[in-house]
């Protein structure tokens, strides 16, 4: 079974929380199945969860997730959206993804750019009653989901990310190969490990959060960054190609 490598795409401490029978018996299963194989975690954050869990005893490394830069960009030229100037949120309505928090974060600035909410989700129909409530019905626009999402973000002055929980924030690393300022919470693993510092806010702080919303749409290149080559394929596939035949 040296053939098998597992990849490990979130925080699995996160789903073993609780103390049940089932969820003890779910670890114990999966732990079997981890330790004849060697494991590929999607980011340092994920990987130091993991040896929390299950131990170093399996060969593991972190090889973020591949970002295919031409394809994302050529996509991205699909068309041009009807919108202009407005700040862009990608993702599914979960209670992870915290629009609740973003939401809220948004009603206390001057909204001086329109928020746009690209995606669909069980929570949807709450986040618009929450929109009506604050009054934001003429700065809040929910697109829906889309196939193509990358023009919106190609053109958006920023991209906006609050969850309360990430794996490797696949869609901060696709901004960034746009060329889309990213501000994001840090969140216990992914964003950090993309951005610096600056661009970093801290969970469910609806005043911090507010405060960097206002900072980008005052400035939004002050929150530009790299998009960094080591997530290519070719380099992501050698990573792999590499831990396969240490």
């Amino acid at each position: 079974m040296d053939n098998i490598v597992h990849i490990i795409h979130t925080t699995l401490s996160l789903l073993h929380k609780n103390k049940s029978v089932s969820a003890y018996q779910k670890k114990s299963a999966l732990a079997r199945i981890y330790s004849k194989n060697r494991c590929v975690c999607v980011s340092n954050g994920v990987k130091e969860d993991f040896i929390g869990i299950f131990g170093s005893t399996m060969p593991t490394t972190t090889i973020h997730n591949p970002i295919d830069r031409d394809s994302i960009q050529k996509l991205a030229n699909a068309f041009v959206p009807e919108f202009q100037n407005y700040i862009i949120h990608v993702g599914s309505f979960k209670e992870a993804k915290r629009h609740d928090v973003l939401i809220r974060a948004y009603a206390k600035t001057d909204q001086s750019l329109p928020l746009l909410l690209l995606g669909k989700g069980k929570l949807k129909d709450s986040m618009k009653e929450l929109v009506t409530e604050l009054g934001l019905k003429e700065k809040v626009t929910f697109l829906g989901f889309h196939d193509n999402p990358f023009p919106y973000i190609k053109h958006a002055k920023f991209k906006v990310l609050t969850s309360d929980r990430e794996g490797f924030a696949l869609v901060i690393a696709e901004s960034l190969a746009l060329g889309t300022p990213v501000i994001s919470t840090d969140c216990q693993s992914g964003p950090s490990e993309l951005l610096p510092k600056n661009n970093l806010m801290p969970i469910r702080d609806i005043d911090a959060i507010a405060e960097k919303l206002s900072l980008a749409m005052n400035n939004p290149e002050r929150f530009s960054s790299k998009f960094d080559k080591a997530l290519l394929p070719t380099t992501v596939a050698k990573k792999y190609i590499d831990f396969v035949h240490e």
